[in-house]
């Protein structure tokens, strides 16, 4: 068939805009448009370190952002030594909350770690696992009676009472959990179910080094501490719990009026023979290397060492000391000011955990600051000093 030479050009022109076009078009957008961005990771909430089934040493960050919509959680594993990502990120996403909660993270004494995200949900890994499982249907399975509805908020409790959950649930019923011994109270009866414990019953003893206040006439400024150590009996596979103890003078007009109440622990110095008792605790004695300090406070501990915190001096806000205490030999073994420790980003504010070999430092606003061993010397320096000196892009 010949085709007239005047139609060549309108049938090209089709040709073009019918054949080629949808074919070269999709290939030209995706060329001009920019590769796909990596997922946003957002700032620090929480992080953790943790030592390897290979005895590496790990760290576990929880990186938040937020959309309209939701909030957007990212699990980072470090080998901190190997300086790399272990496995795929664990991306979690949850309703936007209302408030903002900050995540947080515990070490559990079995190895495993809980996350608590918004306050309202929990997760838990364990610790030859490398994700985090949520945990509302096992605690509604397993206590259905009191949690059958759901928690509303969950919460750590202190350093003295480790793997204790304070639940709430969505019948507005508080609760003390403790998933480990599948032990769950009105949080009301908490104190007195520990305090109540037969404790001529029980066999094994451990050792501990806390702090206890005195509360005494004597001490008329600040908020003087005495290092002490004890014995607690515990039962395995029940909860623990730590006692804050308080020290009396023997000069003081309670001890005076009824001394026999009270138990000798120094010179010049006693306990309540009460408190002991309600304790469990057999053997009670000042840590003679230690001097009284002001506001003393165990950050966290380990199987041979303690870390904790005191002020130099009781009346003014000067300067914050660490100090790690040999569990062993009750000897002090580092000791440091925070003023010494940039590191910090401010006098006297840090959040410390253990792991077996020594301690993790990070700052009041989360930041990653120092990994010590159990002589208080650095292994890792994370600098966040660094990060605060950079301009801002504004």
């Amino acid at each position: 068939m010949n085709i007239p030479r005047r139609a060549i050009g309108p049938l090209g022109i089709a040709f073009v805009v019918f054949f080629v076009l949808p074919l070269l078009v999709p290939a030209t957008i995706r060329l001009l448009r920019p590769a796909d961005k990596a997922e946003e990771l957002g700032e620090v909430e929480a992080s953790a370190v943790y030592q390897g089934e290979d005895g590496s040493l790990r760290m576990l960050r929880v990186m938040k952002h937020s959309t309209a919509q939701d909030d957007v959680f990212v699990l980072l594993s470090n080998d901190l030594q190997a300086k790399q990502l272990l496995g795929e990120p664990q991306r979690i996403v949850l309703p936007r909350a209302q408030l903002r909660q900050a995540a947080r993270l515990r070490s559990e004494a079995d190895g495993q770690l809980s996350l608590l995200l918004n306050d309202r949900q929990w997760w838990l890994r364990p610790a030859n696992q490398a994700t985090f499982a949520p945990m509302d249907a096992a605690l509604r399975q397993r206590f259905a009676a009191e949690l059958g509805t759901g928690v509303s908020k969950y919460a750590f409790g202190e350093v003295r009472e480790p793997g204790l959950l304070d639940v709430t649930s969505n019948t507005g019923d508080r609760y003390a959990l403790y998933w480990a011994s599948g032990e769950l109270y009105p949080w009301a009866d908490r104190l007195p179910r520990w305090q109540q414990r037969p404790w001529a019953q029980y066999q094994q003893t451990v050792s501990r080094i806390d702090y206890a206040d005195f509360d005494t006439d004597v001490a008329q400024y600040g908020l003087p501490t005495m290092l002490l150590q004890f014995a607690q009996k515990v039962r395995p596979g029940e909860f623990e719990r730590w006692p804050r103890l308080s020290v009396h003078s023997s000069s003081d007009k309670q001890v005076r009026a009824a001394p026999k109440l009270y138990q000798p622990l120094s010179d010049g110095f006693v306990v309540s023979r009460q408190a002991v008792r309600d304790a469990g605790i057999t053997k009670i004695a000042p840590v003679t290397s230690v001097p009284v300090q002001f506001s003393g406070e165990v950050l966290a501990r380990n199987a041979d060492r303690v870390l904790m915190r005191y002020d130099e001096t009781p009346t003014t806000a000067a300067e914050v000391v660490l100090q790690i205490v040999d569990t062993h030999s009750l000897q002090v073994v580092w000791r440091k000011s925070t003023r010494e420790i940039p590191q910090l980003l401010s006098d006297g504010s840090v959040v410390a955990q253990a792991w077996p070999g020594g301690f993790y430092l990070s700052t009041a606003m989360n930041l990653p600051a120092l990994v010590i061993d159990n002589d208080g010397q650095t292994l890792y320096d994370f600098q966040p000093q660094k990060r605060q000196e950079q301009p801002s892009d504004d």
